[in-house]
């Protein structure tokens, strides 16, 4: 026989069951000696997680086979023995770009950038960009502490995707990505789930006030 206690434990844990997609905050670190070597790796694709959420990253580039480089420093790319493994802007067309593919849905709240030159007086000489949907928002003026090799970008403006494209912008930029702090976006399996669970409890709530 089924119970209202019975009843209340369902509903509690199909709540809880899909409470932890609901928001999941993680960042991923790709500088530091802990992450990478002295020298460049090259990968046609580079895989990785998140808190969870996989992440695949390819190289973009005008030329014929493109390589995703994995050092120390963070992550860029390359398309030639000679060239740097930096994502390198073109003085004419488009420059070197990153490929960010999630499992699911994210928030990307912000990325740090290694070897992004700030400039004098805060107006930066790098310029880069991010592409979701359509849409492409400018990375302009970063956070940067004194001497820090890394500045921070806050995104929370861009709208959750599965894929994200970083950009080199300009004709001077040079600089790779050293981290990335995302939000996964719950899938609507587990809001409906969730959904069904607080529903599940008010209704044994209102039949016991009865």
């Amino acid at each position: 026989m089924t119970t209202p206690r019975h009843l209340a434990s369902l509903a509690l844990s199909l709540a809880m069951g899909a409470a932890p997609a609901l928001s999941q905050a993680a960042t991923s670190d790709f500088y530091g000696g802990s992450f990478g070597s002295l020298t460049d790796k090259s990968f046609t694709t580079y895989s990785t997680t998140v808190n969870g959420v996989g992440l695949t990253i390819q190289a973009v580039s005008a030329a014929a086979t493109p390589m995703v480089t994995v050092r120390w420093d963070g992550i860029g790319m390359s398309s030639g023995l000679l060239e740097a493994g930096e994502l390198n802007s073109q003085l004419s067309g488009s420059g070197d770009a990153l490929l960010l593919t999630f499992s699911q849905a994210v928030v990307i709240d912000s990325l740090d950038l290694s070897g992004w030159d700030v400039g004098l007086l805060g107006s930066a000489i790098d310029k880069g960009s991010i592409t979701s949907k359509g849409t492409t928002y400018a990375l302009s003026q970063g956070q940067s502490g004194f001497l820090s090799p890394i500045t921070t970008f806050s995104l929370g403006q861009i709208p959750a995707s599965q894929t994200f494209m970083l950009s080199a912008e300009g004709s001077l930029s040079s600089f790779r990505l050293a981290g990335l702090n995302v939000t996964a976006v719950p899938e609507a399996s587990s809001l409906a789930m969730m959904a069904l669970g607080l529903a599940g409890i008010g209704c044994l709530r209102r039949r016991q006030v009865a």
